[in-house]
Order: structure tokens, then sequence, then C-alpha cells
């Protein structure tokens, strides 16, 4: 009987295929292919021949020796596309390993640039002034500049840069001036969160967007900082999918800001650090009198509170009873998510329960409440089965996590669940960097 472990009589291409599945993106974790390489002579030998394992490249261009862990890096990936992580947390002045990225530039399918000041943004960027990146998709901009006390930021001046290819942006914590550069014509995705600049910028910016992209299909708006307001909504022949996130402390009515939307192709609207108060009073409202979102298939909201909601003092926050299905703001509306928002039990008795009236074209509903309303959320679904199959009348497909997806009740009573994943539709970006 052979003394090898079972692992070191893999083939190499299952070797290659676990590490590739332990792969991490997060900030300051060793990544899996580089622990592997230095277990043993055998795995060191798989993981540093396979190329596409070292395509995430990561260069703090403030440290040396993150330099020479990128150069590593680039020459391990021989001639495969690469996403290339570029940061400057401290004072830069002239950029630590820059030099070894130049020679690669155009296998750089993926950029993000994370900068403390604008000048080392401006110190970085120039680096692609009129350079060829013919294999660039997505683009990534954050910046973590110190508050000055106003809360501004000024927007970024690009220089002229040469992407044929780029469908995707992503800015963080800042937006391009205005006009934007000719090359955000060609997005097709384009994600502004946490926006701190002047809102003359902001609704210069967001105007162009969305009436000057005719490609854009995907756009995330961050309007915690500044809201549009009656007469200034989202115009867009072309988006289909649109999130927007609020101040957390946002009270106006959801109505006053979607009013002026005129969206007919969008498919799924997602509306971020929202309350179950402010949903209920959406679905009441009665204005506007013709649906901005007529096409609209798929709603989520989604509350950021992981334990608890000043909502829950009931006392503090009153809730009004949902009087009738959203049909009129969200005609065809197929799917519902409802992602950590207080008063998700009440809000399902009000849409499903006895006293609710028919929503025949509800095929999915997808709640996901904070672990303390679990049982309370339980409870109402329970009723509103009975009470559906007391009537006849038909149940739509429950999307639940783990711990409520596992209740015999679904069984006994044939009820039709599947697992909610774990994806509450309110990504946050994070740019790996590499412990030296």
């Amino acid at each position: 009987m052979s003394s090898i472990p079972p692992i070191l009589r893999f083939p190499d291409e299952l070797l290659v295929e676990i590490v590739a599945s332990g792969r991490q993106t997060s900030v300051y974790i060793l990544s899996s292919e580089w622990v592997m390489s230095h277990v043993c002579r055998r795995f060191r030998y798989a993981v540093t021949a396979a190329s596409t394992l070292w395509t995430q490249v990561t260069l703090d261009l403030c440290r040396d020796k993150s330099a020479e862990l990128a150069r590593l890096y680039l020459q391990r990936s021989a001639a495969c596309r690469i996403e290339m992580n570029l940061c400057a947390m401290d004072e830069l002045q002239v950029p630590k390993g820059i030099h070894y990225l130049i020679p690669h530039i155009s296998r750089i399918a993926r950029l993000t640039i994370a900068f403390e000041t604008h000048q080392a943004f401006y110190t970085i960027i120039e680096y692609f002034r009129d350079v060829a990146l013919p294999s660039l998709e997505h683009l990534e901009i954050t910046s973590n500049t110190e508050d000055d006390g106003t809360g501004l930021d000024p927007p970024l001046d690009f220089p002229p840069l040469q992407m044929p290819k780029i469908t995707s942006l992503e800015m963080t914590r800042c937006i391009p001036s205005f006009p934007p550069p000719q090359w955000m014509v060609a997005l097709t995705h384009l994600h502004l969160r946490d926006n701190a600049c002047p809102t003359g910028d902001q609704l210069d910016i967001f105007r162009f967007i969305t009436r000057q992209h005719p490609s854009l299909l995907y756009l995330y708006l961050d309007l915690s900082k500044f809201g549009f307001g009656p007469g200034k909504g989202i115009t867009s022949r072309s988006l289909t999918h649109l999130d927007l996130q609020f101040d957390e402390a946002f009270s106006d009515g959801l109505s006053y800001e979607l009013a002026s939307f005129d969206t007919p192709h969008l498919t799924h609207l997602g509306l971020h650090c929202t309350h179950g108060d402010q949903l209920a009073s959406l679905f009441n409202s009665t204005r506007p009198t013709q649906s901005p979102f007529p096409a609209v298939t798929s709603l989520t909201f989604t509350n950021l509170g992981q334990l608890s909601c000043d909502c829950d003092n009931e006392e503090l926050y009153g809730y009004q009873r949902i009087t009738t299905p959203p049909r009129r703001l969200f005609p065809v509306m197929s799917s519902l998510t409802l992602i950590r928002e207080c008063f998700t039990p009440r809000i399902i008795s009000d849409l499903l329960g006895p006293s609710s009236q028919p929503w025949p074209l509800l095929e999915v509903l997808a709640p996901r409440p904070r672990v303390a309303d679990e049982e309370n959320l339980y409870a109402a679904l329970q009723d509103v089965v009975r009470w559906k199959r007391s009537q006849e009348g038909p149940l739509p497909l429950f999307k639940l996590s783990p711990n409520l997806l596992n209740r015999q009740f679904w069984v006994e009573n044939g009820v039709n669940v599947g697992l909610l994943e774990n994806d509450d539709g309110f990504k946050g970006r994070s740019t790996r960097m590499a412990v030296l």
C-alpha cells in the first residue's frame, strides 16, 4: 500500500483547479497560489507552471517589496490577460515598480487604481496617457482622500486614454469631470458610489450619462449625498438594470425620488439603504399617475442593518399597512426580494395574507430577514400558506436562507421553495493586496 498522501497523487490539472477555487480578492489576504506554491516541491512545480493562477496582480506603488512580488506575478502569468490593482495609500513621489508593468500594459483586462490623494491619481494615470490598452474592459477608480470638512471632492480629469474595448467603469468617492471623457460613451456598465462631489457636478454627469449613452445597460448610482427630486430623474431608453443607494437616514418618500424617471426598458430595479415603512409608502403611493417602470419584473429592497434597525421601535417609526399590490408602479413585476428589511413579516402579510388583494403576477418572493426576525418571518409565511391553501389561491416560489429552507412545513404542505443565494444585491468592492 502506497505511503504517499492522496493529495500528492492528484494530477497537476486537478491540483491547479483546487488552488484556483480558493483564490481570494479580499484586502490583505495572502492568495492561495502564493501559499500553495510554498507547501512542497511538487506543489510549487504545478502551481508556478500554471500561468492562469498568477493573473491577479497587486502593486503598492509606495513599497519596494510589493514591486518585487508584482514582478514575479507578471512573469508567471506569461501571456495571459491580467487584473492589475494599483494603489498608493501613502505620499507618492516616484511610483515604485511601475517600470515592471509598462511592458505588460497590453495584457491588462481589468485595472483598479486606489489612491490617498488626487495628486497620486494624476501621477499614476499619466503613465497611461496615449498608451494603447487594447485588452482593457473594466476600469475601477477608488479615492481614499481624507475629508477636508466640506464632504466634497473635486471631479477627476482624465488624460487621453486609448481603451477601445472598455465597457465597464466603477468609481468610488469620486466622479469624472464634466464633460466626461469620450470613451465613457461606449460603457455598458457604470457604478458610481459614495459620490462626495458638488451637487452641480453630480447632476451634470448623471444627465450626460443617462441621455448620451445609448449602450448603457447597467447603472449603479449612489444618491446618499444628494437626491434628484421631482423633474430631475433618470431618462434612459437603454437601461435594463438600475440600482440606487440612498442615505441611511433618508426620510423623503421613495415615490418623490422616482416620480420623474423614464426608463421604459428597465427590467431590474434595486433600492438600497431603504426601510420597510418606505417600501410600504411607495407601494401605497398614488403618484406618479403613469408608471416610470413599465417593464420592471424584478424589484429588490436592501437594508444595511445586520442586527437591528431604529424602525423596530414602532413608537418612533410608524408602519402604514400596504393596501394594494404595487401594480400601478410596477405593472409586470413578478419577483420581489427583501434583504434585511424592517417590517418584513408585516409586508408579506399585507401582500399575500388574508387582507391582501389578489396578485397573480408574483412568481418569486425572496425574503432574507435579520437573524432576530427569522422566526417571525417563518410564522408569517406559514400563515400565508394556510390562507392561500384555504382559498385555493396560487403561491409564489419562496426563496429562503438555509435556516428557513430546511423546515419540514414546506414538505408537509407541498410548498415550492428554493435557496436564496448569499448575494444581497448590495455588492461592495475590495482590492486584493497581499501581506508581505
